[in-house]
């Protein structure tokens, strides 16, 4: 069985806190269906095999940590297993790495709704965000199946918000943002009093996202995460400024995204 899976963009992104060693986020996240997607395809095999051009050994890949967290999931709950070692997964990978457009946090999500109708597990949504949470921050999102979200926590509170589907044009510079380095430069701006914690408008939550998009905020306003990602890559400054005040940035980077004309 074959599954398209779509990038996500954030229209807003805020940071409002901090817990432990975890930054707490409040965002608007999209599916944003289009010309840019992953395939993945899932078939019977002898044994787990997972092919595809990720950029990281198998023990590192989020499919894989979807595919142990789910096991683990199904052995705690007297569940039978072992039909997820018999599973092979390939993916044709297009969504760029290190560009905010979770990618890799995708696959996963999609990989645990894919093999639960693939292998008829049964689990309910509840169940597929719970092993979801603790896989990586964006997971929860595409293990939702939601295409637009108010999103906090750290990315496992999911609170579907209801729009008509809108089409983005995407653009993704060759600059690699590591979203880790990224959230610590935030991290030491906020440490240098430089920026401070700040929760979105309230009318943001309910407002839809063409409006959002319409209204000309800046893009350090609209992603906390701007500012760091350019101190880091100060070529993104330059994209920016060339690509003018229409276009908006998507997570860490390094995407910058509009509404298609």
């Amino acid at each position: 069985m074959s599954y398209i899976i779509y990038p996500k963009l954030n229209i807003f992104l805020k940071i409002i806190g901090h817990d432990g060693s975890y930054h707490q986020l409040c965002s608007r996240f999209v599916l944003a269906k289009g010309a840019l997607y992953d395939e993945m395809e899932l078939s019977k095999s002898q044994s787990f095999t997972l092919k595809g051009d990720f950029g990281c050994d198998m023990e590192e890949n989020l499919i894989f940590k979807a595919k142990c967290a789910l096991k683990a999931y199904l052995l705690a709950h007297a569940k039978e297993a072992e039909r997820l070692e018999s599973l092979g997964v390939e993916v044709q990978k297009s969504i760029p790495k290190g560009a905010g457009l979770g990618g890799g946090s995708a696959n996963a999500g999609v990989f645990l709704r894919a093999v639960n109708e693939f292998l008829a597990l049964g689990l309910k949504e509840n169940e597929l965000l719970a092993i979801a949470r603790d896989i990586g921050a964006d997971v929860s999102f595409f293990a939702s199946g939601e295409s637009s979200a108010n999103v906090s926590g750290r990315g496992e509170q999911i609170e579907p918000f209801i729009e008509s589907p809108l089409f983005y044009e995407i653009y993704t510079p060759p600059i690699f943002c590591d979203s880790t380095k990224v959230y610590q430069r935030y991290g030491t701006l906020i440490k240098e009093r430089c920026i401070n914690y700040s929760n979105p408008p309230q009318e943001w939550l309910s407002s839809q996202s063409a409006h959002l998009l319409s209204l000309g905020i800046p893009k350090e306003e609209m992603n906390d995460l701007f500012s760091p990602a350019i101190a880091l890559y100060p070529a993104l400054k330059d994209i920016a400024s060339e690509l003018g005040s229409e276009w908006y940035f998507s997570g860490s980077g390094s995407s910058f995204f509009r509404l298609r004309a």
